[in-house]
């Protein structure tokens, strides 16, 4: 008996589900098939179709098939070690994943997808088992995860779905995932930032009328927008197994690919882990909200192959924190100067040190430079900030003997009232001088020096012309609606502003040895620009003893 052929009325994204399907069934078709998906081989003739339209060339057709493969494994595996698993393939189309895979009888697996897509699923594929089931919903909408059981692990497949999300859309779905399901897998496909601007030249996506939206640059950051995230593997297209079956010309241009990075990386495979846990929500604006953007390119650095600073403090405390990050719009390359700055202080405050000094770390937001020192005994550390600030760092670090903290404006006059003025001091501010006018500013280090015998005061300034660069360019400080104010041109000057003070040290960011991690032709750039003194001024660290 012949089966009766479906005519396929798809339009825009959902057409692009045809593409895989053709591509599966034409490798089953092959004398040594990749996927070997004899579903996708019947299927094809029972729909009504010019799969020819689609332009799919033969290098996309067999990337689908290896993707399909290694998602295939990947499942495969969770499911061997979690039998009792949920399983959520979004976006399904018309995969035949849930019959390609052996589904342990305690299982359960969603195929979920838009209405009309699920509706020609369901003729077109045979009653299934128990333990299977469809559910027709955009991914993007909230009510149908209420149709899916807790409580168990969760396995989260999305095969094509994320570039045709937007960021906002994407990040959102993901973050209610682990919220809700609490423990498990996903793993998904992913393109860089560049190839969404590329696919518009795809005749594919032109023929369908779809578009590419989202495409994810550095895997880790978005384990920071979604807490509870954790990357396992990231499996460029080019690696895939069974790339050797590809046709002679498309092998030789994935060979090609492979030699140039950004290339090599324009799709890859991403399997996260998740495990969700309790977050503080933090709702801060203007110059407070800044210290979360610092807070997150420290966590991004801690992330990344080799840490420059591997503040794993940070880290721990950007799980903790309910706060779209990805507000700030920046990644793993806006992290190199926080880090530089970082380490830069660090290293001084290690020299400077000794027992039976006392600390000020001055709008110290989220920094946890008391955790990365570890002070000497007989040293007395406050961290101060306003209060806001204190009352969530307070949830999020623990106490420790000799540390103490201080809810109050840096400018407040009665700062210093309660705290000893006997010992010699060592002043820290990272990030702070140029949010504060300059009156503010002076007076600040006038009452310091007045208020200590002697001591160091180590922080990092901009010149004025660093103010006004940062106040139009700085993505941190643009996106948290903060403003700067103070530029130091000529660190001399403070000495004849604040009597007793003398500058020991000033240090530019184009010195730091960190940027021999660079390439090579980067690195002679920066060199080069720190001969030119109003560039070298720009942002620098400055020390002074009095």
């Amino acid at each position: 008996m012949t089966e009766r052929t479906e005519q396929i009325r798809l339009t825009g994204a959902q057409q692009t589900l045809l593409g895989p399907l053709h591509a599966r069934a034409l490798d089953n078709r092959r004398p040594d098939p990749v996927l070997g998906d004899e579903t996708a081989d019947r299927l094809l003739d029972r729909i009504d179709f010019d799969f020819r339209g689609l332009h799919l060339g033969s290098g996309d057709r067999m990337a689908v098939v290896l993707r399909a493969k290694q998602l295939d494994d990947w499942a495969a595996h969770y499911l061997a070690q979690h039998p009792d698993a949920v399983v959520l393939h979004l976006a399904c189309g018309l995969d035949s994943r849930a019959f390609r895979l052996a589904i342990p009888a305690g299982a359960h697996w969603y195929d979920i997808d838009q209405p009309d897509v699920i509706e020609l699923r369901n003729r077109l594929y045979p009653q299934a088992r128990a333990n299977y089931h469809t559910i027709a919903a955009s991914v993007t909408d909230r009510d149908w995860l209420d149709e899916i059981p807790t409580g168990r692990p969760t396995l989260v497949i999305a095969e094509g779905l994320t570039m045709y999300l937007t960021e906002a859309d994407g990040v959102d779905l993901l973050r209610r995932l682990v919220e809700r399901f609490e423990v498990g897998e996903m793993m998904f496909d992913a393109v860089l930032p560049w190839t969404v601007r590329a696919a518009r030249y795809s005749w594919f996506l032109q023929r369908t009328g779809a578009e590419f939206h989202w495409g994810i640059g550095d895997p880790h950051a978005l384990e920071l927008r979604v807490p509870g995230l954790r990357l396992r593997q990231e499996l460029p297209m080019m690696d895939l197994p069974g790339l050797a079956k590809m046709d002679a010309t498309d092998l030789a241009i994935a060979k090609f690919m492979n030699a140039f990075p950004p290339l090599r990386k324009a799709m890859r495979l991403l399997r996260y882990s998740f495990e969700y846990k309790q977050q503080e929500k933090v709702e801060l604006t203007g110059a407070q909200a800044t210290m979360l953007a610092t807070l997150y390119l420290r966590a991004l650095d801690n992330r990344s192959a080799e840490p420059m600073l591997g503040d794993r403090y940070a880290d721990e405390a950007v799980q903790r924190i309910d706060f779209d990050f990805g507000k700030f719009k920046m990644g793993a390359r806006n992290a190199g100067s926080v880090v530089i700055r970082a380490n830069a202080l660090d290293r001084w405050v290690k020299e400077a040190l000794r027992p039976g000094m006392t600390v000020l770390h001055l709008g110290c937001g989220l920094d946890s430079r008391f955790e990365r020192i570890d002070p000497p005994e007989g040293v007395e550390w406050y961290d101060i900030d306003q209060p806001d600030v204190i009352e969530l760092r307070r949830r999020l670090f623990p106490e420790r003997p000799h540390h103490h903290t201080i809810g109050s404006s840096v400018t407040a006059p009665d700062l210093l009232d309660d705290i000893p003025g006997d010992r010699p001091v060592l002043v820290v501010a990272e990030g702070l001088t140029m949010y504060l006018p300059e009156v503010d500013g002076l007076a600040l280090l006038r009452r310091i020096t007045e208020h200590f015998p002697r001591g160091e005061l180590l922080f990092d300034a901009f010149s004025s012309l660093g103010v006004r660069v940062s106040n139009r360019l700085n993505p941190a400080v643009v996106h948290a609606g903060a403003h700067l104010h103070w530029g130091i041109d000529d660190p001399q000057s403070l000495e004849s502003s604040v009597p007793g003070l003398r500058l020991v040290t000033e240090w530019s960011f184009t010195d730091a040895p960190e940027l021999d991690r660079y390439p090579q032709p980067v690195r002679a750039a920066f060199r080069a620009s720190g001969r030119i003194t109003a560039i070298r001024r720009l942002g620098r660290m400055l020390r002074y003893r009095f």
